[in-house]
């Protein structure tokens, strides 16, 4: 199991000497932080955090106040209030303003703090991935009213217009008509497969640990037809590692961007380096290109859902690439991320972090 990041908002340091022995014994590995204030807790902001044990009375005001900052802070943690006076009415009041449980100061014990921990994680992860669907299903719906009204509208009209050259006996334009439909529907179709493809949460299923090598030999075979037709010349430097993953996903992940790589590359030959480097607990990997680039403005946005660069609205694309790239890299527990110091072509980076807990023997 992953170490936990546990923060103890408390004034009083024997209450957080106390929480800590117990948390210590049932979470050896935590990474506990102490704060002796709301202001306090809040300067920590840039450090994660799963789980937060939070005092209601504090030297700058009641942890009810504190509750909604703490929680757009860290809003993946799972939050508790304590306090030395069992109240139902305070249990009521700081669930309502966003705690997931309360526990009066009498009643801790290492059992206790297990067991609310792990139905606070679990409701927790539960309560985001709601929300990231519903994320998703409007993003969906968005694009669905934007995005095909174009392309469905063509098809109604192209359908008028043929039945006209038909009747009229034209039957060459007819022809050139249909060959536009067809396009139009192809266009609506891609839509709705990478739609598919971005909003499907993925099977659950256990990851192997593999070769970087086998990933590169996956996608010479995928990438055979692209690599062929644009003559993209590619250096794989896979350093002999071997990486903890879900391999169909990695491949998907790495054929999109070196597929962006060939298809933004400006007119030149493509030259791609795919290059695997340690990086504790995992691997990052990075696809370099010397195609058109990425405005810095731009690089930390084109990864979010629909977003294309206006120098490549010419492409044929949804602009669901690079958010489905970061999805896979986040369901690795890595990051994915635009080289901010690259002046020429591009270079993006991920890293795969799973921990052996996620792990199955390859059959």
């Amino acid at each position: 199991m992953t170490a936990l990041n546990i923060l103890i908002v408390d004034d009083d340091a024997g209450d957080r000497k106390l929480m800590r022995r117990l948390l210590k014994q049932v979470h050896q590995d935590a990474r506990i932080t102490e704060a002796e204030s709301g202001e306090r807790a809040l300067s920590h902001a840039g450090r994660p955090a799963d789980v937060i044990f939070l005092d209601y009375l504090l030297p700058d005001g009641t942890g009810l106040d504190l509750i909604s900052r703490l929680n757009e802070t860290w809003p993946r943690a799972v939050l508790f209030m304590t306090t030395g006076h069992g109240d139902e009415e305070i249990a009521k009041s700081v669930i309502l303003a966003g705690a997931s449980d309360y526990i009066p100061k009498s009643a801790l014990s290492a059992e206790a703090l297990k067991r609310m921990i792990a139905n606070g994680l679990n409701v927790a992860d539960m309560r985001w991935r709601i929300q990231e669907q519903q994320n998703e299903l409007r993003l969906f719906s968005d694009v669905l009213v934007h995005d095909m009204r174009a392309p469905l509208r063509a098809i109604k009209f192209l359908s008028d217009q043929i039945q006209e050259e038909y009747l009229e006996g034209d039957l060459d334009e007819v022809a050139r008509q249909f060959d536009l439909m067809k396009k139009s529907v192809n266009k609506t179709s891609e839509l709705i497969e990478r739609l598919a493809s971005h909003i499907n949460p993925h099977s659950e299923g256990r990851a192997e640990r593999v070769t970087v090598d086998s990933l590169f030999d996956s996608l010479r075979a995928v990438l055979a037809q692209d690599l062929a037709a644009s003559g993209a010349r590619i250096d794989w430097q896979s350093g002999g590692l071997s990486v903890l993953c879900f391999p169909p996903e990695i491949v998907q992940l790495l054929q999109n961007l070196i597929g962006n790589a060939i298809k933004y590359s400006g007119g030149r030959t493509p030259e791609i380096t795919v290059t695997a480097e340690p990086a504790h607990p995992g691997v990052m990997i990075s696809v370099a290109d010397n195609g058109i680039g990425v405005p810095p403005e731009y690089r930390e946005r084109i990864f979010e859902p629909f977003k294309r660069l206006q120098r490549g609205s010419e492409q044929p694309g949804t602009g669901l690439g690079l958010a489905t790239c970061a999805k896979i890299a986040k369901r690795h527990k890595g990051l994915i991320w635009c080289d901010l110091q690259r002046e020429n072509g591009t270079t993006i980076r991920f890293t795969i972090s799973l921990d052996t807990s996620q792990a199955r023997e390859p059959a």
